[in-house]
């Protein structure tokens, strides 16, 4: 993932051990331990990763399954960084139509990557999946996408047609998840959104609605990435005035499918109909 805005390089480097807190951390968790400019993050048998100031990025190895040691770190790893940043990750897939994109955010295993893809078949390239970073610069919101793969249950695998199956590897031997790069379509400059789609499991048909500013930027607070880093890294205020921001600057719907069928074609059509068609100019 870009780090716009103010982008800078940071480093990683591989290590034994990582190193020390300097100062002591505020928050431990099973997994983690953080203070405003330190993090540790430790995955059995995997890695144990250490971000420091938000511009070095230590990995300690614990195995030679590099697509493991890599998943967490783009996964937790880089987000501490962002927040180190003062940045804000948000949960959130998208696609591209024209000169803007559409985001999609629910919280995870909602569908997110799965309506996205049927989306691609509508004819609109995927933008990001499962993360982006948002700001707002000359009144408009921007939206920076994360690393281009997507990441697909097998279920939404199987029932996709943009990409081969072949194209797909398992992230994870133990868990039923692939992933599917598309560097080809990848668009890494910063892209103005053209509105925000909140994705939820609701009723026996699929139904969309407008929403008012606030109720958008209170959904928008609700699917912050790694959201428990807000207050770890105190970003409290920077969270309010981000999701200020982009509510007066972005229209919000609430897209909602049956969760007992599989309607995912007509979910998809209903967006571009309903959504992209009427408010995408």
């Amino acid at each position: 993932m870009s780090c716009t805005p103010g982008d800078t390089d940071f480093l990683v480097r591989r290590v034994h051990e990582v190193p020390d807190f300097e100062a002591p951390p505020k928050f431990i968790k099973p997994l983690s331990s953080f203070n405003e400019r330190e993090f540790r993050y430790h995955i059995e048998d995997v890695a144990t990763y250490f971000v420091r100031e938000g511009s070095t990025i230590f990995i300690s190895p614990q195995c030679e399954d590099w697509s493991s040691i890599l998943l967490f770190f783009y996964s937790n790893a880089i987000a501490a960084m962002l927040y180190q940043r003062g940045l804000i990750p948000f949960h959130v897939s998208g696609v591209v139509d024209g000169d803007g994109v559409w985001l999609l955010s629910a919280p995870s295993r909602t569908g997110k990557s799965t309506t996205a893809l049927k989306l691609q078949e509508r004819g609109y390239h995927v933008f990001t999946d499962d993360t982006a970073l948002l700001f707002v610069e000359n009144g408009a919101c921007m939206a920076v996408p994360s690393y281009p793969m997507i990441r697909a249950w097998r279920g939404t695998l199987e029932s996709q047609q943009s990409y081969s199956k072949e194209s797909a590897f398992q992230i994870r031997a133990e868990v039923e998840k692939f992933g599917i790069h598309f560097h080809e379509h990848f668009q890494d400059a910063p892209q103005k959104v053209k509105g925000i789609i909140y994705l939820k499991e609701e009723g026996d048909e699929i139904g969309i609605k407008p929403l008012k500013p606030s109720e958008g930027m209170q959904h928008l607070g609700n699917n912050i990435y790694r959201r428990q880093l807000v207050i770890g890294m105190n970003l409290q205020l920077e969270q309010f005035k981000l999701l200020s921001a982009v509510a007066k600057t972005v229209p919000f719907w609430m897209a909602s499918r049956p969760k007992s069928k599989q309607t995912f074609s007509e979910f998809s059509e209903a967006i571009d109909h309903q959504i992209f068609s009427n408010h995408g100019k």
